[in-house]
């Protein structure tokens, strides 16, 4: 028996000699890095990052137990100085943590530093966009402090975890972009960006001030004009005509001119306009929409609302700005529904 417990007591002994030499030869701190190309606009996927109520979703730890993770964001939520927490009390390796941006220059770079509370260690990370022909590159670097002697041990165990969970987090995020295609329920003053088809207008012109009240009175007068010719001369039903779009070609608030297209989609190509009525081309391609809810008096915030969100953003548009309405009320006190769009240069 006591030979037994020499034994046991030498193995012992031999495994706290070995916990103490072992953390000599293992790395000082974590160094991984992940990168990706997307196909899409280097302004949308900085958004991804910089607003961290977008970066909750799919990011790098807290997606890992969504359902047991309690994620809060503190003002001002993106760009400098934004941050958010995380909780999870059941998974240990999840823990609690905090990630907090230090620096962000619009589509060229963001620093951030994460810290892992349940162990104490302390991570900077450096996020890099590229803009592409075909879309944008980007290179996310994440170094940890040095560790003390003996947290060596967590670098060794967790090098390879943190590898695979930054290179997953990388694909969420292509495969979130990717399916922004259709619009999302967004509250009013919300903007997100979305990819738009081509659109054939039946539409009238109009040149007027930028006065939104003028503005909806040719509305109305060009929407009747082309759904009464679509039933009239075209055998169109009242059921088949869609919703009602303004599409701006020219808005110059210094000179208070405008130049839009009122009128409603088609589909056959065909179709012979009139002098008055003229078939137009809407161009496809990524854009940014924000839902309207508004009366004919406010017509226009939509496009402020956008024309903001691309300024705060760094996102470069195209003279191409239009609304697609629900339907179009006769009266100023009604209420107005639908979304606006504007193209972006990608």
């Amino acid at each position: 028996m006591r030979k037994i417990l020499n034994v046991f007591l030498f193995i012992l002994f031999l495994l706290i000699i070995a916990g103490c030499i072992l953390p000599y030869f293992l790395p000082k701190n974590i160094e991984i890095s992940a990168s990706k190309k997307l196909i899409n606009p280097i302004s949308e996927v900085f958004l991804e990052f910089n607003d961290l109520e977008n970066f909750g979703s799919w990011g790098l730890l807290t997606e890992q137990d969504s359902i047991n993770t309690r994620i809060n964001y503190f003002s001002p939520y993106k760009g400098k100085g934004a941050s958010l927490t995380w909780k999870n009390k059941k998974n240990y390796e999840i823990g609690n943590g905090e990630f907090k941006i230090l620096e962000s220059i619009i589509n060229k770079k963001i620093k951030a530093q994460i810290i892992f509370v349940n162990y104490g260690i302390l991570c900077s990370e450096d996020i890099y966009f590229k803009s592409l022909k075909e879309g944008t590159y980007i290179k996310v670097s994440l170094k940890t402090q040095d560790f003390s002697y003996f947290k060596r041990i967590f670098a060794y165990l967790n090098a390879e975890n943190l590898q695979e969970i930054l290179d997953e987090s990388l694909n969420r995020l292509e495969l979130k972009l990717n399916k922004k295609n259709i619009p999302q329920q967004l509250k009013l003053g919300e903007s997100d960006f979305i990819d738009k088809k081509n659109v054939q207008l039946l539409a009238v012109k109009n040149e007027t001030t930028t006065d939104s009240e003028e503005i909806s009175k040719n509305l109305h007068k060009s929407f009747h004009t082309v759904n009464q010719y679509m039933v009239d001369s075209l055998n169109y039903s009242l059921l088949d005509i869609k919703n009602p779009i303004v599409y701006y070609t020219n808005f110059d608030t210094i000179n208070k001119s405008a130049t839009y297209y009122a009128g409603y989609p088609v589909n056959n190509l065909d179709i012979i306009p009139n002098d008055n009525i003229k078939l137009i081309s809407i161009p496809s391609g990524k854009a940014i929409f924000t839902p309207i809810k508004t009366t004919n008096l406010n017509l226009l915030n939509s496009k402020y609302t956008l024309d903001s969100y691309a300024k705060e953003n760094g996102i470069k548009l195209k003279n191409q700005f239009w609304q697609e309405f629900n339907d179009f009320p006769t009266s100023n006190d009604d209420e107005i529904r639908g979304n606006a769009f504007y193209l972006i240069i990608e």
